[in-house]
């Protein structure tokens, strides 16, 4: 016959230590998948296209980078139809001919960034992106006294590092969902209006130009104005869009 005789300390020992392990294999558990959730969660670098709204509301947008016949006209549509909107400038053209950016500032327009050089940002590296932001920045400020915080790129182009860049700075990448083809040389008035007036939707941004390229716009611009209007859309600045939800890809 066999007698068995307990070591209550040694079981204890075993005990805390288990005790101890567990708790262990608990907390690597919990900080483990707290780091997952923050992962996940955390919002990543992204161009914005859109609001998420059901609100009918959208932004006419502008982008400038020469000329001198069309902003002037395009201006005095906006004063007279009493819309606020948000123009993309270039840093060249806002040093060349400040008069007119100063007067899109004064009038209460949203200023914003169209980059400096109008080139491709996704062949450079991050040294010039940055450069080249900041660049046009100092012209913008320097001009109309407001530092931009929204920029278009130049072409519309970005990838994953020039969105890394840009949001380093402190600017948040603005596109476009409706494109109003202003731009195209086979693109008449009445195909603006219409391009512009069927794709309107809550939380667009719309696409226009205001340089002299792009002749057509001031003609077509009352009727998008009023057609957008008669639709139920309120105007407003990109800023202002952006009150109204998230900005989105798509």
């Amino acid at each position: 016959m066999r007698v068995f005789i307990l070591d209550y300390k040694k079981i204890k020992r075993n005990f805390l230590l288990g005790a101890l392990l567990l708790t262990t294999l608990i907390l690597f558990f919990v900080i483990m998948q707290q780091k997952a959730v923050n992962v996940d969660t955390e919002p990543k670098p992204h161009a914005i296209y859109k609001v998420a709204t059901k609100k009918p509301v959208l932004a006419l947008t502008f982008d400038i980078s020469w000329g001198t016949k069309v902003p002037g006209p395009v201006l005095d549509i906006l004063k007279e139809k009493n819309v606020k909107s948000t123009f993309f400038l270039s840093g060249p053209w806002v040093k060349q001919h400040p008069e007119i950016p100063k007067r899109i500032a004064a009038e209460g327009h949203e200023i914003a960034s169209h980059g400096n050089e109008h080139v491709n940002y996704s062949e450079h590296d991050q040294e010039w992106i940055k450069k080249d932001i900041l660049a046009a920045q100092e012209s913008i400020k320097e001009v109309t006294g407001v530092t931009p915080n929204l920029i278009r790129t130049p072409n519309g182009d970005w990838n994953d590092i020039v969105l890394k860049v840009i949001t380093g700075m402190n600017y948040k990448v603005i596109q476009w969902s409706d494109d109003s083809l202003d731009w195209k040389k086979d693109c008449s008035v009445e195909q603006i209006i219409d391009r512009v007036l069927q794709k309107a939707h809550p939380g667009a941004i719309i696409l226009m130009h205001a340089s002299d390229t792009c002749d057509r716009t001031p003609d077509a611009l009352p009727a998008v104005i009023d057609g957008l209007r008669k639709q139920g859309y309120n105007l407003v600045t990109v800023s202002e869009l952006l009150d109204y939800g998230p900005g989105v890809t798509d």
